[in-house]
């Protein structure tokens, strides 16, 4: 499928998701496939819908890049396989990434935030191509041109401090995985809607207002809720 060119405003809101697909992940499948749709429904009736543009990313040994879309053609499936590549999809993404935003603005004009967000719940171990020296000159060009990039650190054997050391902006932990469709959906949908709605780049407070708002210790207990009963998400 082709990238998005066409917005409905010259201010445009352009998402990168770059998800670990590794095997450690594979007790999670249906919780991320849950967070993931949640995510996607929570963007119903959003008003500025129009002018984002979203691309869903995956990565095991080898990194599946996914086209720039409108959210409501946001692509929802989830496996869980291989190794970890995790700076390979880091240069590869963010250098798409840069592309794309340079794309957008060449044929629209138009004043463009991005935002780079990278999840993964354990170190690279699958790279091919590119080591951690690469993966830190490509985040100093995102955040360079204002792209607010954005390190999900899930499980216990990765910390936020891994993101911070390779040059993320915002970082966050994820500790308890029985929280993870939850973050996905409420936290994480929460997030990028503040980024869409503010004036400028959120960067290192890509997060602090949604955790203002949304209790952490209740996530769990509204899952099943906002599963069920779409129109509670729309309110988010």
């Amino acid at each position: 499928m082709n990238n998005i060119y066409e917005f409905s405003t010259d201010k445009v809101n352009v998402f990168s998701l770059v998800l670990d697909c590794s095997g450690s992940m594979g007790s999670e499948i249906d919780a991320m496939k849950d967070g993931l749709r949640m995510f996607k429904n929570s963007f119903n009736n959003f008003s500025e819908a129009s002018s984002m543009s979203v691309s869903v990313n995956r990565f095991t040994s080898y990194v599946e890049s996914g086209a720039f879309q409108s959210i409501k053609d946001f692509d929802t499936h989830y496996y869980a396989n291989g190794g970890t590549a995790l700076y390979d999809a880091i240069v590869i993404e963010g250098e798409r990434l840069l592309s794309y935003i340079k794309n957008v603005n060449e044929r629209t004009g138009a004043q463009i935030k991005a935002t780079f967000i990278v999840f993964s719940d354990g170190e690279s171990n699958s790279d091919e191509r590119y080591g951690k020296n690469s993966a830190q000159k490509v985040l100093a060009k995102l955040n360079a041109q204002k792209v607010t990039t954005v390190f999900v650190a899930f499980g216990g054997s990765m910390h936020s401090n891994f993101g911070k050391d390779l040059g993320f902006i915002a970082t966050i932990d994820v500790v308890d995985r029985k929280k993870l469709a939850s973050f996905m959906g409420v936290e994480l949908s929460k997030s990028c809607k503040e980024q869409s709605k503010s004036m400028k780049s959120l960067g290192s407070n890509f997060f602090s207002k949604a955790a203002n708002s949304t209790k952490s210790e209740k996530y769990s207990q509204k899952t099943k809720q906002v599963l069920e009963d779409e129109d509670w998400l729309n309110d988010i």
